[in-house]
């Protein structure tokens, strides 16, 4: 259970770095638009997103072997 609970705090984590890091690229350079940051960024929220699936899917799998 704790183990699940790490893995889903830290898949937010990296979703909001993620969004911290291109606004504040994006403030600083002004480059909204650059391929580069657009590349960087959404592999840290994909890999954020599977970590919040898999945290959630680890959950249900606990929750009916329990049962």
């Amino acid at each position: 259970m704790f183990r699940n609970t790490l893995l889903a705090m830290f898949s937010y984590a990296l979703i909001a770095l993620a969004l911290i890091f291109y606004t504040g690229w994006g403030m600083y350079y002004n480059a909204w638009t650059d391929v580069g940051l657009f590349s960087f960024v959404s592999v840290i929220i994909v890999f954020g997103i599977l970590g919040v699936l898999l945290a959630r899917m680890n959950e249900k799998d606990i929750k009916n072997s329990v049962q």
